[in-house]
């Protein structure tokens, strides 16, 4: 029970956090989510436009195919490129953000169970 309160009052810091840092910048358009692959170990998606704050419970790889991500974790913004890659741990808070004026396409690759 104290684990679970513990992560709420985390998550709820680094969503005020994350909140101040990108608020300047409103979602620029609904999000678009082609999944390509849901099974027991991976679900493989293409996104268009941004991301909310959000705890993934498996690893999830992020790939920028067209235009620049922001990406906000563990405090940090890193700014993605066409063909860049980023690799976020389990129960990582994050965000994506479209800071350009390009519409951005990523593709989102969570790990749900490696056997």
């Amino acid at each position: 029970m104290a684990a679970k309160l513990m992560l709420c009052a985390v998550l709820i810091v680094l969503g005020v956090f994350i909140g101040r840092a990108t608020m300047a910048h409103a979602p620029q358009g609904q999000i678009t989510e082609r999944e390509v692959l849901n099974n027991d170990s991976a679900r493989i998606a293409l996104l268009t436009a941004d991301s909310d704050l959000h705890l993934n419970t498996g690893p999830e790889i992020t790939i920028v195919q067209e235009g620049e991500l922001a990406l906000y974790a563990k405090g940090k913004r890193e700014a993605l490129g066409p063909a860049s890659a980023h690799w976020l741990p389990e129960a990582s808070a994050h965000l994506a953000r479209n800071e350009g004026k390009r519409p951005t396409k990523f593709w989102s690759i969570l790990l749900k169970r490696c056997e």
